[in-house]
């Protein structure tokens, strides 16, 4: 594959083209492959122990969609930042929740690969606290939900319905819960 071409540069996104493929890049030609974001399957429990969980949710305004997007906490790595860190600083920033025990991590997924090159990983974290009432940093609108079974089948049906804008790195997580309350290994609370 030939080095691609800059077509236009930003501060956190890149329009590339190789070979007549324009695609949007995080990174710029040459630079090594590496997991740009990273985004938290993150279950609270309220007391260390706890049986049953709730799945942490956000809901956050997106400017390129112009509405509120349901998501997974997520956020871009910082250079030399492992996934687990990333992952940990992330959840503290985008919900004010302290993570307990990291217990999964993926490798290198893609978003959408037709569209960009971004890489993603997912790492699954058991978590205790008070949500913030005003998470964020630099000037992100955020809200903090978590999720029993219930709570994720009535989202789902908002999103059917045309209510409620949902991630597609979400979307099947909250379907498990809502059919079948558990997902890797997580029970939910009603």
């Amino acid at each position: 594959m030939n080095l691609p071409k800059i077509l236009h540069a930003t501060r956190w996104l890149n329009l590339l083209e190789v070979d007549g493929w324009v695609f949007a890049s995080r990174r710029r030609p040459g630079d090594p492959q590496r997991i740009d974001a990273v985004n938290i399957i993150a279950w609270h429990r309220q007391h260390p122990g706890e049986a049953l969980c709730r799945l942490v949710v956000i809901e956050e305004f997106r400017k390129p969609v112009g509405r509120w997007e349901f998501s997974l906490p997520a956020g871009l790595l910082e250079e030399a930042e492992s996934v687990a860190n990333c992952g940990t600083r992330e959840l503290k920033e985008e919900t004010g929740l302290e993570v307990i025990s990291v217990d999964h991590t993926s490798g290198e997924t893609f978003s959408s690969a037709g569209l960009s090159d971004e890489t993603h990983a997912f790492i699954a974290v058991q978590c205790r606290g008070v949500p913030n009432l005003k998470p964020g940093v630099g000037g992100e609108r955020i809200r903090v939900h978590l999720l029993g079974q219930q709570a994720c089948a009535a989202l789902l049906e908002e999103n059917r319905q045309g209510k409620a804008a949902i991630s597609a790195r979400l979307w099947p997580i909250l379907v498990n819960l809502a059919h079948a309350g558990s997902f890797a290994q997580s029970k939910v609370a009603p």
